[in-house]
């Protein structure tokens, strides 16, 4: 008789067991790849953007993966060909816009992991209602978990460009004012201007700051997304390149390889959950193994 109850707990204990893999909650590592590191892009972690328990549910997703996201300085030394030490699967998470649920929701779990993110700052929203402080701004970069570069000056807006009122990017259009659009020229101050700015301005509210060598282009778009002037693009795309080791534009590449100039994020969209981010680095790793000659 005890044989037999120990026969058939046996068989209880089979038929409750799940197959392997089958609704196991620790995905299969993430494969390994070598020369190139995939960027993730995040806005606030409120309403309009992932929420905190997405990215919550992300991030350990991306640890079970086996991903180990790197500074922005390794990053950007990665980009201009240097000998860096990398892990099995690097990856970069920035954040745009200072926004203060970047901050408050995503410095915890960053913590919890011992990882590092990048925060690229458009100085003149600081302060704002749902932005960061330049105090905060000094606690983030002083914690060693946060990078600081350049978003903007006063440029991360949409502005009016033409006689309709039609409004876009600030650096990707000449702008309509006084009844005129103003001159190819007087654009290249204008944007050239702003740009320094941005970086005089954090230069004097954190103490110690330097460019890591990488830029963010408000909108993602130095006029390949559309302009209403055809020498926008290549100017702007030369002037960055001449300041900047990388730029961030929006493209499809995700996964970043050598070289210097304008590289690409993988902009995490509202209501991605966990499964749907993974999904997107896979499709990405197979773009990158099956395309030949192609832009970052």
């Amino acid at each position: 008789m005890l044989r037999v109850g120990a026969l058939l707990l046996l068989v209880l204990a089979v038929a409750w067991a799940p197959a392997a893999g089958a609704g196991s909650t620790t995905p299969a590592r993430f494969p390994r790849f070598d020369g190139a590191v995939p960027v993730l892009l995040y806005h606030g972690l409120a309403r309009g953007g992932a929420t905190p328990a997405a990215f919550d549910a992300q991030m350990r997703r991306l640890h079970a993966l086996g991903f180990e996201p790197i500074t922005l300085g390794r990053y950007v030394h990665f980009i201009r060909g240097d000998a860096v030490d990398l892990p099995q699967r690097p990856i970069l998470i920035t954040f745009d816009d200072a926004f203060l649920s970047s901050w408050t929701v995503a410095d915890p779990v960053l913590a919890r992991y011992g990882w590092s993110a990048a925060m690229y700052v458009p100085t003149g929203l600081v302060g704002l209602p749902g932005r960061m402080t330049w105090r905060r701004l000094r606690q983030a970069e002083s914690s060693g978990r946060w990078q600081i570069d350049e978003h903007a000056g006063d440029g991360h807006v949409m502005s009016t460009v033409d006689a309709a009122g039609r409004r876009a990017s600030f650096y990707a259009n000449e702008l309509w004012t006084n009844g005129r659009q103003e001159t190819f020229a007087h654009y290249k101050e204008r944007v050239s201007g702003d740009i320094r700015k941005g970086r005089t301005v954090l230069t004097r509210n954190l103490p110690g700051w330097i460019s890591h060598g990488s830029f963010a282009v408000p909108f993602g778009n130095y006029g390949q997304m559309g302009s209403n002037d055809p020498r926008i693009e290549p100017w702007l795309k030369s002037f960055l390149e001449s300041r900047f080791v990388v730029f961030f534009a929006h493209g499809d590449n995700v996964f970043t390889t050598p070289g210097p100039g304008v590289a690409n994020r993988l902009r995490v969209a509202p209501g991605w959950n966990a499964q749907t981010l993974e999904t997107q680095l896979r499709r990405g790793l197979h773009r990158l193994r099956s395309r030949t000659v192609a832009p970052r």
